[in-house]
């Protein structure tokens, strides 16, 4: 952790300042461990291995606690960042390459960080925040790299002043939690006026109404031309996961593992691959994003409407709408009042 960080963080309990009450300071101002007190209850949280461990108090949810397990297990058997990752980020976050020099970024859910080093190498500050200590993957990379911050924390209760950054983005992670909107909302509250969010949800069929006014990417727009058929599909890939995670979400995770590997090898196949969970042309990130899907108990979909509201109720314009593929991705980038 570097000293740095401090003035951006905040206890969880209650969004009061942290204080240092002991720490072991590094040569290089670094500090591997240590412990932060919280200026207005006094209770107390851990720096270990130099990073600051701000997870809220009380008994865990078993859910929870499986949540944090099952992407601890995917992030360190991820291949590691890919030739992709740039691309992807810019697209996702819908942000030109130039938008993040010079700005105080939050990747809000990080996993493995494969997108907070895109941030970083785009110029930004950023700090990494993710529940599991799967972010440890990044340690390594923090230590040398004078802008990039570690952080664990939960994201219904951000352990990060509110008000404090230029851009957050979350993507693909906040309907892993179990209130999707709360999580939201908590993230939404850590922008500063004028600042920029950037959020994807796992989408689903919805009315039919709604599903036909879909965003497409250009090499998706056929599926306009078979909508009703396109609406079915998803439906019926919604009913296909929904009946699998009843079982997998119950399973031990190397069993729930071993299962993703028929689905991975189903991915390459051009007809079936878009009744599994990932089409992508690397077998390994099949194998992962299959896992990604099944794993975790708390999983949601919503729509591009939904969405819509919470970023209108949470005092954000609308700036861009997320173009997506068959399967609805619910994306927006909005600009805070």
């Amino acid at each position: 952790m570097k000293l740095s960080l401090l003035p951006l963080l905040a206890a969880p309990c209650c969004a009061a300042p942290l204080r240092f009450s002991r720490l072991e300071q590094m040569p290089d101002e670094e500090i591997d461990d240590g412990v932060l007190a919280c200026a207005g209850c006094g209770r107390e949280y851990p720096i270990i291995s130099g990073v600051p461990r701000l997870l809220p108090a009380g008994a865990k949810d078993a859910r929870v606690v499986r949540t944090s397990a099952s992407f601890c297990w995917e992030w360190t058997r991820y291949p590691g960042s890919l030739a992709e990752d740039r691309g992807i980020f810019l697209e996702e976050s819908q942000l030109c390459a130039t938008d993040l020099k010079g700005k105080l970024v939050l990747d809000a859910g990080c996993g493995m960080g494969r997108y907070a080093l895109v941030a970083l190498d785009l110029g930004a500050e950023v700090v990494a925040l993710d529940l599991s200590e799967s972010l440890l993957r990044l340690a390594d990379a923090a230590r040398v790299r004078p802008n990039l911050h570690l952080v664990q924390g939960n994201l219904l209760k951000p352990p990060l002043k509110a008000g404090t950054f230029d851009f957050v983005y979350s993507h693909g992670v906040l309907h892993h939690t179990p209130d999707t909107r709360a999580a939201f909302q908590a993230v939404a509250g850590l922008v500063k006026p004028n600042g920029r969010l950037s959020v994807w949800l796992y989408g689903k069929a919805g009315r039919y109404r709604d599903f036909a006014t879909n965003p497409l990417r250009p090499d998706r727009l056929w599926v306009a031309r078979h909508r009703r058929l396109s609406w079915i599909i998803v439906a019926a890939r919604q009913l296909i996961s929904d009946v699998l995670r009843v079982f997998t979400v119950r399973l031990p995770l190397p069993l729930t593992y071993a299962l993703c590997y028929p689905l991975a090898w189903l991915g390459a196949l051009p007809a079936l691959k878009y009744l599994t969970f990932s089409a992508h042309r690397d077998f390994r990130v099949r194998l992962i994003e299959n896992f990604d899907w099944l794993s975790p108990p708390f999983q949601f979909h919503h729509t591009k409407e939904e969405l819509s509201a919470w970023y209108e109720t949470a005092g954000y314009d609308v700036l861009r709408l997320l173009a997506h593929g068959l399967v609805p991705k619910p994306g927006i980038l909005g600009r805070r009042r």
